[in-house]
């Protein structure tokens, strides 16, 4: 008789969890309820000024608690914030490599970039979406992904990203292009993808006290 271990039986419950509540969202039935109950990360950033940029710790490894997991499975397929391009909003992806203290520095990137429009293409068409990636950085994105997409969203969660794979990045929905980025500026190691001299999207370090 098979068995599988502990790690296997729960990503096996974690899969069938998802597909049945995805699966009841996209028919509409418990669409309004989930959003209602969920929606209060994705209200539109405010100024500057905002006390929830520049701080916080990531979230623990490898972890997203599965009601989470269900809103961000409706953004990927644009329901709701998922199918807004223009202006600003928290970053719709806060899995893995998301960090609360890094959205100072993706809204400032954004802004440099495209003044935060996700279907924004360069003048010589090489650069696309609201962080401007060119068409292989784009690829590479989702292969690097692919992995969490994966023990996210299972099948379902792949089929998606092999669409927006066949797609130019300024046709990615608002979802997909802020997991891209947070997955290439891996807590600041992608940093190099997006240098410039004029405007400093740097992470502010905090001043030694005396």
């Amino acid at each position: 008789m098979f068995r599988a271990g502990p790690a296997r039986f729960l990503g096996l419950v974690r899969t069938a969890t998802l597909a049945l509540l995805g699966l009841a969202l996209v028919c509409g039935g418990l669409a309004e309820t989930a959003n209602a109950a969920l929606r209060p990360a994705v209200a539109p950033m405010a100024p500057d000024d905002d006390p929830t940029l520049g701080g916080g710790q990531p979230p623990a490894e490898d972890f997203i608690d599965d009601e989470r997991l269900v809103l961000e499975l409706m953004y990927a397929q644009s329901q709701d914030a998922g199918g807004d391009l223009r202006g600003f909003q928290r970053s719709l992806y806060q899995g893995r490599w998301f960090a609360p203290r890094f959205e100072r520095v993706r809204k400032c990137i954004s802004w440099r970039e495209s003044h935060h429009k996700y279907e924004a293409v360069s003048s010589g068409g090489l650069y696309r979406g609201a962080y401007q990636m060119s068409k292989a950085l784009g690829v590479g994105a989702t292969w690097m992904m692919q992995k969490e997409v994966r023990r996210d969203f299972g099948d379902v969660g792949l089929e998606l990203l092999q669409q927006i794979r066949q797609l130019p990045i300024n046709q990615w929905n608002r979802y997909w292009q802020d997991r891209a980025f947070y997955t290439v500026y891996r807590t600041g190691k992608g940093a190099k993808h997006w240098r410039s001299d004029v405007y400093n999207c740097k992470l502010k370090k905090k001043k030694k006290r005396n």
